[in-house]
């Protein structure tokens, strides 16, 4: 029997680990499952379940085959809430069931062995009570996000960070636009019309629908060795009547206005919803950088924040003409330029409109890239140009009308740059661009 015991105690030993992770204590009454929802992010699936209180619960792993298994003391599955459309990601199937009378269970058939991390979250503006569960590949030692573009250490490398994403929609305008699917579309176009400068290259601190915590948005940018910071969003105002565009940048002694207060106490507090634990978060979010490069940082963030201020201006209103100041966490922890580009506001019902719109999307994005361009022009660090600019090579998806609203020309003088070739266009066919 020793022997036996021996050869099983390491697996024994983690799954010990495992439940003794995700024990939540104290006893609370019972808990129902009002929703259930998966995430499915470059390194890691997540589980949310939406509880009507409080609960206690374990979380632990078992083999052949390979399942994830959650019991919640006293819990219930609310009658409408149906799983077995929910699989996806890391995980093959789900089902549910009570092993013993007081417990209620839900199994993950999963894709191999996995990390577990799971925890509560406490509720937060339209959230309830909440348990996370995050599956995270063995082998993943880290996001996937490096794989967007292959870098070059001599890259002029522009890190643009899509606001909010996943478990957290950002502001939700009054016909139900979230503001996490408005920022992410401006940045991918921003991305690609960054890429096809040449002299400068541009990555995203997030590809698709799933929430990245401010600590990770901070250490993706440092990690790579970015240049200059963007943080793209569409967010909300106390007021219906707010309009146009607006930057920021960090302040180390209050903001310039109540907007800006407002509008960062709302960013700051993303964590909450997005479902961070809490616990786990960097200190250095919470505090200013206070090295010698501060006073650098901050100079070179107001430059670049008038440039994009002169561009966004040529494509609709500004919320304000002059560069925000407020002490976003975001814009905190990187050492780098950095700038908060609200495109909008969620809550105008007429914006909320516009910013879903393709061409209005692309039309921001080429003002946010005319901006950087002509920042990028002043910056000795910038590279200098190695393309033609009076040339445009089509790519896949494009139309004359999109190409317009991300080059600031229009398609009259597109067609007539382009008398024969732009009845038709055709990937890699080369355009001419009105200067």
């Amino acid at each position: 029997m020793t022997t036996v015991f021996h050869r099983l105690w390491p697996a024994i030993r983690a799954s010990l680990v495992i439940i003794i992770a995700g024990w939540s204590p104290g006893v609370y009454s019972e808990s129902e499952v009002t929703d259930v929802r998966f995430w499915y992010g470059p390194d890691k699936t997540r589980l949310v379940l939406e509880l009507t209180s409080a609960a206690t619960y374990r979380v632990f792993s078992l083999e052949n085959p390979e399942r994830v298994v959650i019991d919640i003391d006293q819990g219930r599955l609310d009658q409408g809430v149906e799983l077995a459309n929910n699989a996806g990601g890391l995980v093959a199937n789900i089902r549910s069931g009570r092993p013993e009378p007081g417990i209620f269970r839900i199994v993950l058939d999963v894709r191999g062995k996995l990390g577990i991390h799971a925890f509560l979250l406490n509720p937060s503006g339209a959230y309830p009570h909440r348990l996370v569960v995050d599956l995270l590949p063995r082998e993943n030692g880290g996001e996937a996000h490096s794989a967007q573009l292959d870098l070059r250490e001599e890259d002029y490398l522009v890190v643009i960070d899509p606001g909010h994403g996943g478990e957290d929609p950002g502001a939700i305008g009054g016909s139900g636009a979230y503001e996490k699917d408005v920022a992410l579309g401006i940045a991918r176009r921003l991305k690609r019309i960054i890429n096809w400068d040449g002299r400068m290259r541009a990555i995203l601190t997030r590809a698709d629908d799933y929430y990245v915590s401010l600590r990770r948005r901070v250490e993706f940018s440092m990690e790579r060795n970015a240049d200059l910071f963007l943080s793209v969003h569409a967010d909300a105002a106390q007021r219906k009547s707010a309009e146009g565009a607006s930057v920021y940048i960090l302040s180390t002694d209050g903001a310039s206005s109540e907007m800006g207060k407002w509008l960062a106490q709302r960013e700051n507090a993303a964590d909450l919803a997005g479902g961070v634990d809490i616990g786990q978060q960097d200190p250095s979010l919470q505090k200013t950088l206070l090295d010698m490069g501060l006073d650098w940082k901050i100079r070179e963030s107001y430059d670049l924040g008038l440039a994009l201020l002169g561009s966004l201006e040529q494509v609709g209103g500004l919320h304000s003409r002059t560069v925000g100041r407020a002490g976003f966490a975001v814009l905190k922890a990187v050492d780098i330029p950095a700038v908060l580009i609200e495109t909008g506001f969620m809550t105008n019902p007429a914006e909320e409109q516009a910013l879903q719109q393709e061409l209005t999307q692309e039309r921001i994005a080429g003002a946010i890239y005319r901006g950087l361009s002509a920042y990028c022009d002043e910056d000795e660090r910038c590279p200098p140009r190695t393309r033609n600019e009076n040339i445009y090579v089509v790519a896949p998806g494009d139309s004359l009308a999109l190409i317009a609203a991300r080059l600031g020309v229009s398609v009259a003088d597109l067609k007539r740059e382009n008398p024969n070739r732009a009845r038709a266009l055709q990937i890699g066919q080369k355009l001419k661009v009105p200067l």
